[in-house]
């Protein structure tokens, strides 16, 4: 069908696909790729859970890594390929650097944001390197508030991920947002990308009860960091942040972090093939050790305002 010049150029508005980024809540039901199965390794045994906890019911320090994770998008697929080979974290938001409250939990040892910026972004640029339940940021406020001042920190990984490939995000007691920007190769956001909004709560900081907003309950909790609060699992598709979009579509190089409602998490990449082929990403060196080499050159060390 042919239309008129004026008509053709509205039904290319009401037709095409967005010209510009669109916020999409990714909670159980919408937008995530549902979880089937997941298997562990807890004291290098294999632990498969196949039906998500309803709450604690292992809280140590003991890690306690995710192995494949089983999901149903259109069909039923494992994936058991994580991109762990490296990461680091650049663009950090200065104000986190004097509050109280935000850090890092590694089985038992933290990092807080206030003991100095490289030890700071070294440990988050690690909670993605592996995939230990009990290795993750948190963001507890107890002095000020980072909320409403732009995003909290750059995450680059050194593989860049594909439209095929998976986020897996944890976060403790399933129950608080945050938002993603994906980032092209040079460390910019995807102009007409959508923005992520992982576990959102419909504008309320957290949701009381816990679990509602993430998709599979672990069970796994940390003793020395909330033990009555597991962590909580999701995943969405590297496909959802150019979904009825236009322009450029991948591969996404690193993640700008917005953490205004105080989320407790971790996000790995995930796959089901491995990440070997995956594009490099210019900037990331492959293992955390290279980090203070790129302080050097001023990139991790750039804030933002």
């Amino acid at each position: 069908m042919k239309f008129p010049p004026h008509k053709a150029l509205i039904a290319f508005l009401f037709c095409s696909p967005s010209l510009h980024a669109a916020v999409i809540d990714v909670i159980p039901g919408s937008h995530n790729a549902p979880i089937l199965s997941i298997t562990y390794s807890v004291n290098g045994s294999d632990v498969v859970q196949n039906t998500e906890a309803t709450d604690v019911v292992s809280n140590s320090d003991t890690p306690v890594y995710v192995k494949s994770v089983s999901i149903s998008d259109g069909s039923p697929v494992v994936l058991s390929h994580f991109n762990t080979e490296g990461a680091v974290v650049v663009n950090v938001n200065s104000q986190q650097l004097t509050i109280s409250g935000i850090g890092v939990f590694n089985n038992g040892a933290v990092t807080t944001s206030n003991v100095g910026l490289a030890a700071y972004a070294d440990a988050v640029a690690g909670t993605s390197m592996d995939t230990d339940l009990k290795n993750f940021t948190f963001h507890d406020l107890l002095s000020n508030t980072v909320s409403g001042q732009g995003a909290d920190y750059d995450l680059l990984f050194y593989r860049g991920l594909q439209l095929d490939d998976y986020f897996m995000v944890s976060e403790r007691w399933g129950n608080s947002e945050f938002e993603v920007t994906a980032l092209d190769q040079n460390g910019n956001p995807y102009a007409n990308a959508n923005v992520l909004r992982i576990g959102a709560n419909g504008g309320v900081i957290y949701t009381p009860d816990g679990y509602q907003v993430y998709d599979w309950v672990t069970g796994y909790a940390a003793s020395t960091n909330v033990a009555t609060q597991s962590q909580a699992i999701t995943l969405f598709s590297v496909q959802k942040f150019f979904e009825s979009t236009i322009g450029p579509s991948g591969p996404v190089f690193g993640l700008r972090i917005n953490n205004d409602f105080e989320a407790d998490f971790k996000i790995v990449g995930i796959s089901a093939n491995s990440f070997s082929d995956n594009p490099l990403n210019p900037v990331v060196p492959e293992t955390s050790a290279c980090l203070f080499a790129l302080a050097g050159t001023g990139l991790l060390l750039r804030r933002r305002r």
